[in-house]
């Protein structure tokens, strides 16, 4: 990656993001969770949110009940973005927030087993995707589940590739110009389709909106992506059997849902 810079802050992206955060925001997340994990599930477990990014999803797995939360990120701007959250939750001792990475073997041995393990789009930003597959899937507890998502794998994989890097290598006038850009394409999609273009922020599911998953998305360096079949072939090799698997196009991520047999 040395000829490609990365000058992205994922954390940044979502300091901003908290400026924009309301009640449905967080409304719209834990209805996510609810669905795919169930809406008293939460309550009484462990979990984990590797790559906590805003925080919103942590704030989230708290209020529905966790017992033990950890939240963690290698970026010190979503650690410092979640603490926020944390203490908008007030502060609570079974909820910890810390700067460390899924790839630190050391790291993540101490911090246990988990009944849920969350890690929302953030594996395939690690340089080493299936090593932090496989780090994610150790942290699931006997009985427990791997929630995650990561970018489907196809044929326009060398060319996101280079929009990603050439989007890192721009002045801060060129990032605006590139997001810029993708918003006009994004109103004119709009209005071909009879809607109202200049609603184009509108909030997406999961309580985020189309301008930071955009902005997510331009930046977002190193990156990975993974045909589903290959993901759920190597999970079940890592003891995960599968719940349930929500297969997207290219470009977005996949969902998956693993348990690990108790």
């Amino acid at each position: 990656m040395s000829d490609h810079p990365i000058t992205f802050s994922f954390g940044e992206n979502w300091m901003d993001y908290l400026g924009s955060v309301r009640p449905e925001s967080i409304e719209a997340a834990a209805s996510d969770i609810a669905e795919w994990l169930g809406r008293d599930y939460v309550r009484g477990k462990t979990a984990v949110d590797i790559g906590c990014g805003s925080g919103i999803h942590s704030f989230c797995l708290h209020s529905m009940g966790a017992r033990r939360l950890v939240s963690l990120d290698i970026d010190q701007a979503s650690v410092d973005a979640t603490i926020d959250f944390w203490r908008r939750a007030g502060e609570p001792g079974n909820w910890v927030v810390m700067r460390g990475s899924v790839l630190d073997e050391q790291f993540t041995r101490g911090l246990g087993k988990f009944d849920i393990v969350y890690a929302w789009g953030v594996l395939h930003h690690t340089g080493a995707m299936w090593d932090a597959v496989r780090a994610a899937a150790d942290l699931v507890g006997p009985g427990g589940r791997l929630w995650m998502s990561l970018y489907t794998a196809g044929p326009n994989y060398e060319t996101h590739l280079k929009l990603k890097q050439r989007y890192n290598a721009s002045s801060r006038l060129g990032k605006k110009l590139m997001v810029w850009r993708e918003i006009v394409r994004i109103m004119k999609h709009r209005r071909r389709q009879g809607k109202n273009p200049f609603t184009w922020n509108e909030r997406c599911v999961r309580g985020m909106n189309v301008y930071h998953d955009l902005v997510d998305w331009l930046g977002g360096l190193p990156y990975e992506v993974a045909h589903p079949e290959e993901v759920v072939s190597r999970c079940a090799e890592l003891g995960l059997a599968k719940v349930r698997v929500s297969v997207a196009g290219e470009g977005a991520c996949s969902v998956y849902l693993f348990t690990r047999n108790a």
